[in-house]
């Protein structure tokens, strides 16, 4: 009894040490992750535009003054990131984890979105990401150690024909992250993908639709309509939390996959496309091409 109880101190204890950065926190799967590691004692800075910042997150700051803070962080300002990701330096001397949630989705063709509107998507979804990890990879390197999780989407490797420029600018973040995952062994900095499909957010249920073309020239909304592929409204959509689940995993797994998918249909949706569903197995190849010696 007297082992299990310094072992569960020594593990809150160290929970308790790690700081960790998210983007796009003030609701949907950003404020759902956001309250699993306060609650799990982690030192949380909950990134969010001054315009999204919500009520509840101010009311879960409220409940847990000691470890959240909500700063201003808009990823498609390389200059708020860089005073955002400054800001956590400063006052903790670490950033031990980075959670890239920040993201948008538009439904609609390759024909039907315009080029500002496929260039939206890419400025949060991709660009985003890449503003964030370039700030915060300086500090994990020098500390030797450190965690990155991108939320990517089931349609980062298996697309929805409705969702054509969310899959495209997500299949970049995939790319994006394996390359660095592959890359960044030396320095004991993982990386990680978790891939949901419909999540209980307003993401999925409010996107709109592309405005290239009005709906009744389009000669693909027919054909999504009738197919049901406008509807996220389904018995797998899945809740915030349970995407929190996994984040959380990826951050305390001694040995985290590359990639995460959150149901077992996707598991097998990637079964499917993938020959290794972790994602491990290609960078343990690159691995010993890049440093043969270890």
């Amino acid at each position: 009894m007297r082992f299990l109880t310094l072992f569960f101190l020594i593990f809150t204890s160290v929970h308790a040490q790690q700081v960790v950065l998210i983007t796009g926190a003030s609701r949907g799967i950003g404020y759902a992750v956001t309250e699993k590691l306060v609650e799990s004692k982690y030192i949380v800075y909950a990134g969010a535009r001054e315009t999204s910042i919500q009520d509840s997150l101010k009311a879960l700051q409220d409940r847990f003054p000691d470890n959240l803070n909500i700063i201003s962080l808009d990823v498609t300002d390389s200059q708020s990131v860089k005073q955002a990701v400054a800001q956590v330096f400063d006052r903790e001397g670490r950033i031990d984890a980075l959670i890239n949630n920040a993201g948008i989705m538009m439904y609609g063709s390759v024909e039907n979105l315009t080029i500002e509107e496929a260039r939206r998507i890419f400025e949060v979804n991709l660009f985003g990401a890449i503003r964030t990890i370039q700030e915060v990879l300086p500090i994990m390197r020098k500390q030797n150690k450190g965690r990155i999780v991108q939320i990517s989407s089931r349609s980062g490797f298996r697309p929805l024909p409705t969702l054509s420029l969310y899959a495209a600018s997500k299949f970049a973040l995939e790319g994006l992250s394996e390359t660095m995952a592959a890359s960044l062994k030396p320095w004991n900095i993982f990386v990680s993908l978790i891939g949901p499909g419909p999540v209980a957010t307003e993401l999925d249920f409010i996107s709109p639709y592309g405005s290239r073309l009005e709906r009744n020239e389009d000669p693909y909304y027919p054909i999504f309509e009738a197919s049901g592929l406008l509807d996220p409204v389904s018995p797998l959509v899945q809740q915030p939390g349970e995407i929190a689940d996994f984040v959380r995993k990826a951050l305390e797994d001694e040995s985290p996959r590359f990639r995460y998918q959150t149901t077992p249909a996707i598991e097998r949706q990637a079964a499917q496309r993938l020959v290794d569903i972790t994602g491990l197995q290609n960078l343990a190849e690159w691995e010993q091409i890049l440093f043969p010696s270890q």
